[in-house]
């Protein structure tokens, strides 16, 4: 089975607005993908507003000046959205509500990654027994499976409260593909755990980026990702045109398997592209 691949310049033409992955499409995690800092330049240079649309359990500013780091333009989108922006947002709207404040905070994450509720009257622990709340934001490429079921058990005998901020079930690394926060939280799920989450396919993150679209009609916007179960499931449900981009989590399978997922999913994307590259 092969898919028609699209080429991503004429199809800029046909839309008004985009939000665009940046994880798998503008990069992937180490380096920019090759033509994708022409490739938003382009679509920028031709008056159509673009929001970067990611599942990053970081808040917004980081997100911006990490892709400004690896050489995009800040003037080629209007803003980040993130996953970690619109949890910051919700937990802040919940405190001395459904959250206590001074409520204590397990943040599961890389090392050293910088905490998304630093500015937040919440108290920070590492001891999951002593937790009210478990935040997935990262995932720790030290820990395995066994690691997260085993901090499972012990946050879940407090009865707090799971929140994902990061539904990517899988992320790049430089050695490959492995799993990421999503997983993590599925992980917890399966083990009777209630989780709360934020981003990508879940609406809210989509609510709040198309605030920023002048009331641009959605099938005049366009979403461009590499994850079927996020990108494309999720601009679908938004009423969005999507694009799958063939580069990022899906890279190492084939067009065929591609196709049987969509089809299993009983969904398709706009387009198909190859590359975010303009040649």
């Amino acid at each position: 089975m092969t898919f028609k691949i699209e080429l991503l310049a004429p199809i800029i033409n046909r839309y008004d607005a985009f939000l665009i992955d940046q994880f798998g499409v503008l990069i992937d995690g180490e380096q920019t993908y090759p033509g994708a800092i022409d490739a938003l330049k382009h679509i920028a240079q031709s008056g159509k507003p673009v929001v970067i649309l990611s599942n990053s359990g970081k808040r917004a500013e980081p997100n911006c000046n990490r892709l400004t780091s690896f050489g995009f333009d800040r003037q080629h989108f209007v803003t980040v959205v993130t996953s970690g922006e619109i949890a910051y947002h919700s937990i802040k709207n919940q405190l001395g509500i459904t959250i206590k404040n001074d409520a204590r905070v397990m943040v599961l994450a890389r090392p050293g990654e910088t905490s998304p509720i630093l500015d937040l009257d919440l108290t920070e622990t590492n001891n999951p027994r002593m937790a009210d709340i478990l935040l997935i934001v990262s995932r720790d490429i030290g820990m395995n499976r066994k690691d997260y079921i085993k901090l499972w058990t012990e946050f879940n005998a407090t009865g707090g409260k799971c929140y994902c901020l990061n539904p990517d079930l899988n992320m790049l690394t430089p050695k490959g593909i492995t799993f990421s926060a999503g997983t993590i939280a599925k992980l917890f799920e399966q083990r009777g755990g209630d989780i709360i989450w934020y981003g990508k396919p879940y609406q809210d993150i989509y609510a709040d980026a198309l605030r920023f679209f002048n009331n641009i009609p959605r099938d005049d916007i366009l979403c461009i990702g590499d994850s079927i179960h996020h990108d494309i499931i999720g601009g679908h449900a938004a009423g969005l045109a999507t694009a799958l981009v063939r580069q990022g989590v899906h890279s190492d399978i084939s067009d065929g398997k591609v196709y049987n997922i969509l089809s299993g999913l009983g969904i398709s994307p706009t387009h198909i592209l190859r590359s975010f590259s303009i040649t």
